[in-house]
């Protein structure tokens, strides 16, 4: 019982202490990345499949020693044995042993090279596992920027419907008064009003919106739902510049990319399997060289002692071996002719992803240009429709124009103002995906 107590103790420590460092200290995007790759199961699963990797390495370099080997044979048998003593055979019962002790050691002196090939095979392979596992960590990066940069995106959408509706509910509160001195009709206030009830579905959405991006990030993070969990609001306006990069001038710099030189490890490697295939075409060479001893006892025949025998009765010398492939049902051939598709396709491979990688660039530039466009764009919508709300609501608060009019005012700087963060955070998130393809890590 004490046992369970202490362990429910722990947990709820544990779960204690993780809400508490939460919610005391706001997370910056950099401690999301740098959580999220300590603590992802993929990528934990990518790292132990590059141990493997190391551990056939490390394997393959060992095979160039000589294996040794010890053994020992015991036996026993019964049966009977005919003694002659002069012209007479006397058959007795015999119960014999006997004992082999062996050492031998042996190597291959030639095999067509097939150690040195499956060693540098080995080595690619064990590279092309590091580099997925950067890979991984590149993608799980990028992917926690966007929900980052989503959550900041909904802060600001609610920000801003909060503004507008407190907007709305102080000019309500100046129509009511209007309408209670008789300077406006009791139907503008009843526009008023539904316009107020329009912006309290707009804050609620937006507050919506701000939780579900959470619960987003959270979930790349794995972290418990239930937690308090805050993150920074960095000043974004400082690193919105306008971008001169090209698209040659980011392929160039992207070449060592992981998921580049993933394939560029696949392809030596499948290089190296086509020679270890080849090499199978000659002959193999062994040594073996050895050393054993015998014992034997019986029950009629008289012998000596077992270790006088073992340390009489030595052998030793060596022996080479010459296998020569002349027939393997095809085997050979067929393999050969395989390992060097293999590598035919991991060449295509190499080819395809470079051919992507440049697609992506000028995806990426292209976007990134024109999300600046937009964001600028929208930034002179902004303004202009501050400017008409502006005109609009001094008119509206004289008479001049119609509850309508003043609403239709109101939802076009909301929408612009929407419209225009979207742009802007969506340029930063394409700045982030550039300074990715020039391997800058990737920070606010």
């Amino acid at each position: 019982m004490m046992k369970y107590f202490r362990c429910f103790a722990v947990l709820t420590i544990a779960l204690f202490t993780q809400t508490f460092v939460l919610a005391q200290n706001p997370w910056s995007l950099e401690q999301c990345v740098r959580y999220a790759l300590d603590n992802n199961i993929s990528i934990q699963q990518q790292q132990l499949l590059s141990e493997q990797s190391a551990n056939a390495l490390f394997q393959s370099k060992f095979n160039f020693l000589p294996s040794v080997n010890a053994n020992a044979t015991y036996g026993v048998s019964w049966g009977t044995t005919g003694v002659r003593d002069g012209a007479i055979t006397t058959y007795l019962d015999n119960t014999a042993q006997y004992l082999n002790p062996t050492i031998s050691a042996s190597i291959n002196l030639f095999e067509g090279l097939q150690k040195i090939h499956t060693l540098n095979r080995n080595k690619a392979d064990y590279n092309a596992a590091q580099q997925e596992v950067e890979n991984l960590r590149n993608q799980i990066s990028l992917e926690i920027a966007r929900a980052y940069l989503q959550v900041l995106l909904s802060k600001e959408v609610l920000a801003t419907a909060e503004k507008s509706r407190e907007s709305v509910q102080e000019q309500l509160a100046v129509t009511r008064k209007l309408v209670a001195a008789g300077s406006q009709a009791y139907s503008t206030q009843l526009e008023i009003e539904a316009q107020l009830a329009s912006e309290e579905v707009q804050y609620v959405t937006a507050k919506n919106q701000v939780e579900t991006s959470y619960l987003t990030l959270r979930q790349y993070l794995d972290i418990d739902p239930a937690s308090v969990f805050e993150i920074e609001t960095p000043n974004i306006d400082v690193a919105i510049v306008e971008t001169d990069e090209s698209a040659e001038g980011l392929y160039n710099l992207a070449q060592r990319l992981p998921q580049i030189q993933v394939a560029e490890y696949r392809q030596e490697s499948a290089k190296h399997a086509h020679s270890i295939a080849k090499s199978r075409y000659y002959p193999t060479l062994s040594f073996t060289t050895f050393y054993g001893s015998e014992a034997y006892h019986s029950s009629v025949i008289s012998y000596d002692s077992f270790w006088t025998q073992l340390d009489k009765n030595t052998n030793y010398g060596f022996r080479f071996g010459l296998n020569i492939p002349i027939f393997q049902n095809w085997s050979i051939v067929t393999g050969a002719k395989n390992a060097k598709l293999n590598y035919k396709i991991a060449t295509l491979e190499l080819e395809n992803r470079h051919k992507l990688l440049y697609k992506e660039i000028q995806q990426a530039v292209l976007e990134a240009s024109a999300a600046y466009n937009k964001y600028k764009s929208g930034d002179r919508s902004v303004a202009a429709m501050q400017e008409s709300f502006r005109y609009t609501q001094q008119k509206f608060d004289v008479g001049a124009v119609t509850a309508t009019d003043y609403t239709v005012s109101k939802n076009n700087l909301f929408k612009a103002e929407s419209n225009m963060l979207q742009a802007k955070y969506q340029y930063v998130f394409q700045l982030k995906i550039l300074d990715f393809y020039k391997g800058n890590p990737i920070t606010l």
